[in-house]
């Protein structure tokens, strides 16, 4: 089975910590998106979501509709804002550490998610 896994942030500081959590075994597109305009609204399997998305002075609030049959995972450097969207629609939560290229949480919850 191809996976589609979705990371949606408008820096990409982070992404290294997102491609370096996804098993190296698992076959999958990875799709990236930096502003709201620009995203593809599709089934994603797992979609990584920034809860501010200031490019367009935005925050997740207004797209994660477009991703309830996804698994949602929370991604923000601020924890409380994890916790707020995990009150609201993630089911996941993981904060973004900084000045790294692995993020041992975010690992163990993909991997999880994608041996289903």
């Amino acid at each position: 089975m191809k996976y589609k896994i979705c990371y949606i942030d408008d820096l990409y500081y982070w992404i290294s910590q997102v491609i370096n959590s996804i098993p190296k075994n698992i076959d999958h597109d990875f799709y990236y998106f930096n502003r709201i305009s620009d995203i593809e609204y599709q089934k994603y399997d797992i979609v990584i979501l920034d809860y501010y998305l200031d490019k367009d002075w935005l925050t997740s609030e207004t797209i994660i509709n477009k991703f309830i049959w996804s698994e949602i995972i929370s991604f923000s450097s601020e924890q409380y804002k994890n916790e707020y969207m995990l009150s609201k629609w993630a089911k996941y939560a993981v904060k973004k550490l900084s000045w790294v290229n692995a993020n041992n949480n975010l690992e163990s919850i993909i991997k999880n998610l994608l041996q289903r």
